[in-house]
């Protein structure tokens, strides 16, 4: 079979589907932001990540640790936000030792992990406060 550039046809690829953040976790994820210092969270319509916007004029695209691991270290190094397990729990502790969010880790260790230390960074924001 020969190749023939008008079999391309980019209308009938599948749609993927729409994403979207949950209220709840939109929130959770801004309070975070805030925590590492982004003055504007962006949404991104149709996507499961935020963008975030610093006062230095850099811009993270991207931003989920609710779904990417690499934006839970982030958080965890920047905030200085200790993680230890237990047989059932994960819990997210400040650099002093105090317990900042707990998470029942259930079948899924990392989503629990990852929404610990986000719970956490959303924790020292309202802190802050």
């Amino acid at each position: 079979m020969n190749y023939d550039e008008s079999d391309d046809d980019l209308d009938e690829l599948p749609a993927r589907p729409r994403q979207v953040i949950p209220a709840a976790d939109r929130e959770l994820l801004e309070l975070a932001a805030r925590a590492l210092g982004a003055v504007e969270v962006e949404t991104v319509e149709g996507e499961n990540w935020l963008n975030l916007h610093f006062a230095d004029g850099s811009i993270v695209f991207n931003w989920n640790p609710l779904v990417h691991g690499d934006d839970t270290l982030d958080l965890s190094v920047k905030l200085l936000i200790g993680v230890d397990h237990s047989k059932f729990c994960v819990h997210a502790r400040d650099d002093y030792g105090n317990d900042l969010a707990t998470e029942i880790a259930g079948d899924d260790r990392l989503a629990a992990t990852c929404r610990a230390v986000t719970r956490a960074a959303a924790e020292i924001t309202k802190q802050r406060s």
